[in-house]
């Protein structure tokens, strides 16, 4: 039960913000610095954070249902002190689900033919050899970037269609720390044997400076053997835009479907909307109307609420020092 919930003040501003392509953030309560400076806990999206953060001056817990904090990790200063508020966000398993099925329904739709199949319809035509082409899932690999709680739930999937999976960690995992689901582990000094040997490469790393154009530049050439399909569902600068491009048109990727991108909304002038073999969405994998799924964010608040009324340790806090 939460207990003396009057003695602060608790804001929730804008659960799900991103409405019509763009990042809403405009909360025109927080221009005012008194009313600001009165709030100690607040339920908010990150746009709304990031802008208003310097008027929070009294913040004392922030919760976020987003996963990856970039866009507020950009606004500090270089030599700027961290913050003093704790930040906690819903755990990565909430989405796991969904973005388990994004990824796993795009290898199948590729594997499967179907957008070859919608071409074929749209001419009228019984094209039945071009089925030829298409493998099963136990024949494939994927490499996951990123082994935390997303990558996890992918890899279980992935196993379940008989796929063979590596999985990218930052540090070396000894044998008993190792999940059941991931048959080759390698660390990111040892990326380009992964990219070497995958048929699908998953991101789903956080956005920081380790991670920051990991795979930008010549990197993705070491795809080219198996012309590696990649899918980013992690962050958008982990590649910028222009190595995405120069990876397919040399035949280094055999396509990509991207849900995250260095700027958001990507630009309409983006060569990528228009680039053969490349699936664009709106950095919505993780998203669900499922009215559980609301439930279950608002459901880590709450808790996180009742413990920081009775003074207990808060779930899900993020390290100000690593970036998630």
């Amino acid at each position: 039960m939460i207990k003396n919930v009057a003695k602060f003040k608790v804001t929730v501003l804008n659960l799900f913000s991103k409405v019509g392509g763009e990042y809403a953030d405009e909360v025109p309560e927080l221009e005012d610095k008194v009313f600001a400076s009165k709030i100690e806990v607040m339920f908010v999206d990150l746009p709304v954070l990031a802008k208003y953060r310097k008027n929070l001056v009294n913040l004392k817990w922030a919760h976020t249902a987003w996963n990856g904090v970039d866009i507020l990790m950009k606004t500090f200063e270089k030599d700027e002190p961290l913050p003093n508020f704790i930040l906690t966000k819903t755990p990565g398993s909430l989405n796991a689900e969904h973005i388990t099925e994004y990824v796993i329904g795009y290898i199948i739709a590729k594997e499967r033919l179907f957008f070859q199949a919608r071409k074929s319809q749209q001419k009228s035509k019984w094209e039945q050899m071009i089925y030829a082409q298409s493998r099963v899932l136990s024949s494939l690999t994927i490499g996951i970037l990123g082994a935390g709680e997303i990558g996890l739930h992918l890899a279980k999937s992935c196993k379940e269609f008989k796929m063979k999976v590596w999985g990218l960690t930052r540090r070396e995992h000894p044998p008993e720390t190792r999940s059941q689901y991931i048959d080759v582990y390698r660390t990111t000094n040892q990326l380009e044997e992964l990219l070497e040997n995958c048929d699908y490469i998953c991101n789903i790393l956080p956005s920081t400076p380790q991670t920051k154009d990991m795979l930008s530049g010549n990197v993705l050439e070491n795809c080219k053997a198996k012309k590696s399909v990649f899918i980013n569902v992690g962050r958008g600068d982990v590649v910028d835009e222009e190595s995405i491009v120069k990876a397919i048109n040399n035949g280094w990727l055999g396509g990509a479907v991207l849900d995250v991108f260095h700027e958001e909304p990507l630009p309409s002038s983006s060569s990528l909307w228009n680039l053969p073999g490349v699936i664009v969405t709106p950095h919505v994998s993780g998203w669900s109307s499922d009215g559980s799924h609301t439930s279950n964010l608002l459901a880590c608040f709450v808790d996180n609420l009742n413990r920081y009324v009775t003074g207990q340790p808060l779930k899900g806090a993020l390290d100000w020092s690593q970036g998630y």
